[in-house]
């Protein structure tokens, strides 16, 4: 009888150390990062889940200018065009004034793996990755890494929550 209670207290503390989750979340110091600023999310893999949609439509609540990847690209690949032209046309100029609009343009990547939950019914990230990298100079300006075991409580719509709340508090 000792024993198997002794078994069932193992194997309980087993499934409580395998559900924890860790979360980390760091941003270079240095990072002048606005809440203003442009931004843009892409799917390292495949988006089985709709992430994209989720994180693009979280960034927006927050104030962040989403826009697509390619547009993104059309701004980094003006502006560098412009850094090597003198400003003196209009025409420059106008297309200068429009870019402006744009500000500083951010990439937000990510991938993840996910697990069904059968009994809660219900899908839970076992690993979520991003990087926030700086266009103009492509430079990481913050990272996180979310793991958590396929026994795991955390839900996805917490976990993003959790991202773009650590995001939001890194604006200076």
């Amino acid at each position: 009888m000792k024993m198997k209670t002794i078994s069932i207290i193992v194997v309980l503390v087993m499934f409580l150390f395998l559900g924890c989750a860790r979360f980390k979340f760091s941003t270079k110091p240095d990072t002048t990062f606005s809440r203003n600023c442009t931004i843009t999310v892409v799917c390292n893999d495949d988006d089985a889940l709709g992430i994209q949609r989720d994180l693009e439509d979280l960034l927006s609540s927050r104030g962040f200018n989403v826009v697509t990847e390619t547009l993104a690209r059309i701004k980094v690949n003006m502006q560098n065009r412009f850094k090597n032209k003198a400003l003196g046309e209009s025409k420059a100029g106008t297309s200068s004034e429009r870019l402006k609009e744009l500000r500083s343009v951010y990439c937000l990547r990510f991938s993840y793996k996910f697990h069904y939950l059968t009994v809660y019914q219900y899908y839970i990230f076992t690993n979520f990755t991003a990087k926030v990298v700086d266009l103009d100079t492509g430079k990481v300006v913050a990272s996180a890494d979310f793991s958590q075991s396929g026994f795991g409580t955390k839900s996805i719509s917490s976990v993003l929550g959790a991202f773009v709340n650590k995001l939001t508090n890194s604006i200076r």
